[in-house]
């Protein structure tokens, strides 16, 4: 008895598409709240909003995250404190890089218009969102 070329075909689809499925369950996962004492992250698919003590950032979608934790992105960086300017403060292009480990992101900002990096900044799964705050 021979099994028919497109039966097998579909079998083979079936086995890779479950093999891709549970490799990529092992990724941890970077959506949802992070917080910590000098900044915070709702990350979402579609980008995420930082809080820091002095200051906000922006993370594009294109953000990734690789099976070993390892998260990295790009957006924008905007310096707090002091009377606001009348057209806004001036966004800094920014690189994220950070590794998850369990509830742990341990994240890293680095401007790359000035060559400056902040943090790092440790932040846990459902921690407090930090405000704003500067002096």
């Amino acid at each position: 008895m021979s099994i028919q070329p497109s039966i097998g075909r579909g079998c083979l689809a079936l086995v890779a598409a479950f093999v891709v499925a549970c490799a990529s369950s092992d990724t941890p996962v970077a959506e949802g709240n992070w917080g910590g004492q000098s900044a915070s992250l709702v990350l979402e698919r579609g980008g995420g909003v930082l809080g820091y003590s002095c200051g906000s950032g922006t993370m594009d979608a294109t953000w990734t995250v690789s099976a070993d934790g390892h998260l990295t992105g790009t957006g924008q960086h905007f310096f707090g404190g002091g009377p606001l300017p009348s057209g806004g403060r001036p966004p800094h292009p920014a690189t994220y890089a950070g590794n998850i480990d369990g509830r742990v992101l341990v994240l890293t900002v680095t401007l790359t218009d000035l060559k400056q990096t902040l943090g790092p900044f440790t932040m846990v799964r459902g921690g407090p969102p930090v405000q704003e705050i500067c002096l």
